[in-house]
């Protein structure tokens, strides 16, 4: 095995055992520093929750395809892509969604008599229909 495979593979190990909270951790460390290997700091691992690139747009235009919107309407349609998220982290995230795509100028807000409503903006009702080919999430 080469060097270089055999330090990755204890940093791996360090930055495992330290999110895990595991013991062995001097063991590790103690082959690191035999090694002469520099151990960078270990950050918290990605959340598991958070969408792909450009999903929560693509689920937000979809939603506002069939016209205009509540706010609630599009967490609605947000909430049954992503069943496993918590109601407020899907509240949370479509409206980080919409006020990115606000301000692209691909969704536009409207204030009426029913409240507010988000609606695609008018070039953009073309670009939808590339959004029907949406990334399924089979996790």
């Amino acid at each position: 095995m080469q060097d270089k495979s055999i330090d990755g593979a204890l940093l791996a190990l360090r930055k495992q055992i330290i999110r895990e909270k595991r013991e062995g951790l001097a063991h590790v460390e103690a082959l690191l520093v035999l090694r002469g290997v520099h151990m960078p700091a270990v950050l918290p691992a990605k959340r598991k929750d958070v969408a792909g690139k450009g999903h929560m747009a693509i689920w937000v235009m979809q939603a506002l395809k069939g016209g205009p919107l509540p706010f609630r309407g599009v967490v609605a349609h947000v909430a049954i892509q992503r069943p496993e998220l918590a109601v407020e982290a899907v509240r949370s995230r479509t409206g980080q969604a919409l006020y990115k795509l606000k301000y692209r100028g691909h969704v536009v807000q409207d204030f009426g008599p029913d409240g507010c409503l988000w609606r695609l903006a008018e070039k953009n009702e073309q670009c939808v229909q590339s959004a029907q080919r949406a990334p399924n999430r089979t996790k």
